[in-house]
């Protein structure tokens, strides 16, 4: 075997071993960016509750023959209750919004259609806002049309269906925005919006 030809199998090897490093180098990069998650990364878990941490909501909008039937139970079980949107959670259970008696309520239902809850958050007992009774209370008059009018300012798209007063001078203001139901929760001075996660999406 002349010099050359074994100069150039040496060289062949040496090519070789090299792309071997760059590639294991590379699987080594990628297997520890895997493991080790971005910093200051926030997991998803409970982004759908309600008055719960203010990321992205799992929940859907209901429509067509489900809404009708998880409509139609709804109103089996009340019939003083009008139904303004449902919106179903990850797990198959579904938030009922509607009215009742002029004021704005919110059922938790289950996924057979056979327990109501009514969220104590909406007007009356039931979970949500540490369970009990719940103090808040509906807003008419010249302080509904202020809280609408600003609600409105900060965005257009929005339309007002109702306004909660919580005891420490917050709303909960709900509505509708492209079709899906949402709630925001608004300071006490009308300066701060936030979009609550568990009615219709994140900030």
């Amino acid at each position: 075997m002349s010099t050359k030809h074994i100069k150039r199998i040496g060289l062949a090897a040496a090519g070789l071993t090299a792309t071997g490093i760059m590639i294991f180098g590379a699987a080594s990069l990628a297997s520890a960016e895997t493991a080790s998650p971005t910093p200051g990364a926030s997991t998803s878990a409970g982004a759908g509750s309600d008055h719960g941490a203010k990321g992205g909501s799992n929940d859907t909008a209901v429509t067509g023959d489900e809404l009708a039937k998880v409509t139609a139970a709804m109103k089996a079980k009340d019939s003083t209750v009008t139904v303004t949107g449902v919106r179903k959670d990850p797990d198959g259970s579904y938030d009922v919004l509607g009215t009742k008696d002029g004021a704005n309520v919110m059922y938790d239902v289950s996924a057979d259609l056979k327990t109501f809850t009514l969220n104590a958050g909406h007007g009356g007992g039931g979970k949500g806002h540490g369970g009990g009774g719940s103090n808040d209370t509906a807003v008419t008059g010249d302080e509904l049309a202020k809280v609408t009018a600003a609600m409105k300012a900060k965005d257009s798209t929005v339309t007002v269906t109702g306004v909660r007063k919580d005891p420490d001078g917050s709303y909960d203001v709900l509505g509708t925005k492209d079709g899906a139901n949402v709630m925001y929760d608004v300071s006490a001075d009308l300066t701060t919006f936030t979009l609550n996660a568990g009615h219709g999406g994140g900030k």
